[in-house]
């Protein structure tokens, strides 16, 4: 029997806000699977802005809650974000794990709607994780759920 990884979604918040930032922007969302607290996660998210989001090559990262946060931490992570919180949803076969990406790369990026962002990408991926065999995502989990587990937008 395979191993399996956990799965979950990552909060990152901004380190400063600019003047004009709105409550869109001072947080994002992004999908990990994390392989163990040595070897760190891979991290799946869009990167840009409202006008030009695309789905980034996927990062190897170590999610270190501050004040344990090194630079070496920051690597595959935004500029100008830091690692916040993360909210376990389930669980992916090691043996499936290339079909993770695959099935993220069909998640519409939508651009040009300052209402839309990661957040949403990651809501849409994690429902069509969902409906893919070898991906165990909880029954419970929902957008009410991750939100009350991140701890905020």
């Amino acid at each position: 029997m395979p191993p399996f990884y956990e799965l979950a979604v990552a909060r990152f918040v901004r380190t400063s806000l600019p003047p004009s930032s709105t409550p869109q922007d001072s947080s994002h969302w992004a999908i990990a699977v994390t392989f163990s607290s040595a070897s760190g996660s891979l991290l799946y998210q869009i990167i840009g802005t409202h006008a030009d989001y695309s789905l980034a090559a996927p990062a190897s990262v170590t999610l270190s809650p501050p004040p344990h946060q090194t630079s070496h931490d920051s690597e595959g992570i935004l500029p100008g974000y830091r690692y916040a919180a993360k909210a376990p949803i389930g669980y992916v076969d090691a043996d499936i794990l290339p079909t993770l990406h695959a099935t993220l790369t069909t998640i519409p990026v939508v651009r040009g709607d300052p209402t839309w962002g990661s957040r949403d990408w990651v809501l849409d991926g994690v429902n069509e994780l969902k409906k893919v065999e070898g991906f165990f995502v909880e029954k419970h989990v929902c957008e009410q759920w991750i939100d009350d587990k991140l701890g905020g937008k």
